[in-house]
């Protein structure tokens, strides 16, 4: 299976592109889905996160709050490191065994897997699990507009933008670029192109 990494900064549309490939035949793993379960069930993440930002991010039941947990790890670039320095290795155990579990992959006949990695650039060596990767890119004051109106909150949402890559420095990472500057219409046209383009070559691979 054709395995793609989309990335992307908070408001980007790095998520809206990977639902439109889903759309067109493609299947896809859901990273968030995979963290929000680790850090519900993992004792061992839950007991390195709680040790470094403390007990505060729990729930009565120990699990993770997560936007407990956000609130303090978004706080500062050093905090952040952190975050990613502790869960990233259980999301990158978890999402590979994933990958590599014929079982676990969906029993559909699509072609092509697309996985949403928003940290990619913080974790280059999950990249190598791709056979391509988007970048998907917006001007940060466009990726704020669409964030708040989805009901994030706009400081929240400055402080994670300050500790998190550019989109300068994803593009370093990245086979294909998706400047998504304008409407869901014609994202979906750019997603139906590359769609295409890439059932024909894999396709002409097969054959």
């Amino acid at each position: 299976m054709y395995t793609v990494m989309v990335t992307g900064g908070i408001g980007s549309g790095k998520s809206k592109l990977v639902e439109l490939l889903c759309e067109r035949g493609a299947v896809s793993i859901d990273l968030d889905e995979i963290n929000r379960r680790l850090i519900s069930s993992n004792t061992m993440l839950i007991a390195e996160l709680a040790e470094r930002f403390g007990e505060e991010i729990l729930d009565e039941d120990g699990a993770v709050v997560p936007a407990r947990l956000a609130r303090l790890a978004f706080a500062s670039e050093q905090a952040t490191h952190d975050l990613n320095a502790i869960s990233f290795p259980y999301i990158t155990e978890a999402a590979t065994n994933y990958i590599l579990n014929v079982e676990c992959v969906p029993r559909t006949n699509a072609k092509i897997l697309v996985i949403e990695v928003q940290l990619l650039t913080e974790v280059p060596e999950f990249a190598q699990l791709a056979d391509e990767v988007i970048a998907v890119s917006a001007p940060s004051e466009l990726r704020l507009a669409r964030a708040v109106t989805r009901g994030m909150d706009a400081s929240d949402m400055l402080a994670r933008m300050r500790v998190q890559a550019t989109d300068a420095e994803r593009a370093l990472i990245a086979d294909t670029i998706c400047e998504n500057i304008c409407s869901i219409e014609e994202l979906g046209d750019w997603a139906d192109a590359w769609y295409d383009e890439r059932m024909e070559m894999l396709e002409k691979q097969e054959s």
